[in-house]
């Protein structure tokens, strides 16, 4: 599994502001149900925040992945967010967050569920690839560095100056 297989360019937004945890939350959900005919934003956001309230999704270094289960998502579906100005997630490291990854999982796969959140954690851990992420240029861009997990978009955005 890899991030390619589960975001697309229609659920990837740099430069968004959002001043609190719940407001990055209903955004990000309202942004993924525009791409999803199956899901809408209310159900969205009530499930991720659910998720929430059992401890928080921020992993460190200035990433959170909000998930939940969603009855009606057939396959696995990520949604990358990078924010203007970070914002308070409740970080175990005191950081405010500033890139958040949003993935919806349907009701039956724990495995793959699991897979993906390592998976995402591993990418995140690196600070290459979150920096490379923070500096992309336009949604575009960012898409581009996000599905370049390999490490080679420090490469790209070298040649591309």
């Amino acid at each position: 599994m890899d991030i390619e297989s589960i975001l697309n360019p229609e659920r990837v937004f740099g430069s968004l502001q959002a001043s609190s945890k719940k407001r990055a939350i209903e955004l990000a959900a309202d942004k993924i149900a525009a791409s999803l005919p199956e899901a809408d934003t209310g159900t969205i956001y009530r499930n991720l925040i659910e998720r929430e309230k059992l401890g928080t999704t921020a992993i460190g270094h200035g990433v959170a992945i909000p998930h939940c289960r969603l009855a009606e998502s057939e396959t696995i579906t990520g949604g990358l967010f990078v924010f203007e100005e970070p914002i308070d997630f409740s970080a175990h490291d005191d950081q405010p967050v500033n890139i958040m990854f949003i993935l919806l999982v349907p009701e039956n796969e724990t495995t793959e569920h699991l897979k993906a959140l390592a998976m995402l954690a591993k990418a995140f851990s690196q600070e290459s690839y979150r920096k490379a992420l923070i500096e992309a240029g336009d949604d575009q861009d960012l898409f581009a560095r996000a599905i370049d997990q390999g490490g080679s978009s420090e490469a790209k955005s070298a040649t591309s100056q």
